[in-house]
């Protein structure tokens, strides 16, 4: 029954912690969750330093925090060995409507083949914003490191993570942005 309560006492600390400025996690609240198990302090304990951030400030950075947080996140953005942005829209229709690969649709609207969660926002004709390198840049960097530029976000870190790799980021890039991919000429499968 004891260990029932230790979620709750973690969100409580946290918040607190968050508010106060202090570290969120005290020695205290440290042993509680030692108490909890290995698997399950382990998840709280050994947070990498950017996910540490995120829940220090209940995913709202502090300007302070903020443009540092960010320039880090760029860092770790690696692009495709062949520099393109925009692979095979084929590809990666099959990453974006597959759920043991990028499962995309289950949060975004904008698939003719699925129909999309709402908890990010619709990308339907996504493809209007045009393959210029700008925007292909954009579009490759937020689904690399979403937190690049929202940070704290539920969105994956798909290369980040090391979910996908750079040229699969390029395909759904092109299923995104190519004019030709069933993602631009299809209507979007909605509710």
């Amino acid at each position: 029954m004891r260990h029932f309560y230790l979620p709750i006492l973690f969100v409580l600390l946290v918040s607190v912690s968050a508010q106060t400025g202090q570290p969120y996690i005290t020695p205290e609240l440290q042993q509680l969750i030692l108490a909890g198990g290995k698997n399950y302090s382990d998840v709280l304990l050994k947070q990498a330093a950017d996910q540490a951030l995120c829940s220090r400030y209940r995913n709202r950075l502090p300007p302070e925090v903020l443009g540092g947080f960010i320039e880090e996140q760029r860092k770790t953005i690696k692009y495709p060995a062949n520099g393109r942005l925009m692979g095979d829209w084929k590809k990666g229709e099959a990453i974006y409507n597959t759920l043991a690969r990028g499962n995309c649709f289950s949060c975004h609207v904008g698939s003719p083949l699925n129909i999309g969660g709402n908890v990010g926002p619709s990308l339907e004709k996504y493809g209007q914003r045009g393959t210029s390198e700008a925007v292909q840049k954009y579009t490759y960097e937020v689904i690399y490191n979403t937190w690049a530029y929202f940070p704290c976000t539920v969105m994956y870190r798909f290369g980040h993570n090391g979910l996908l790799k750079p040229e699969e980021i390029a395909d759904v890039v092109a299923y995104l942005l190519d004019p030709a991919s069933d993602f631009n000429t299809k209507p979007a499968l909605k509710r």
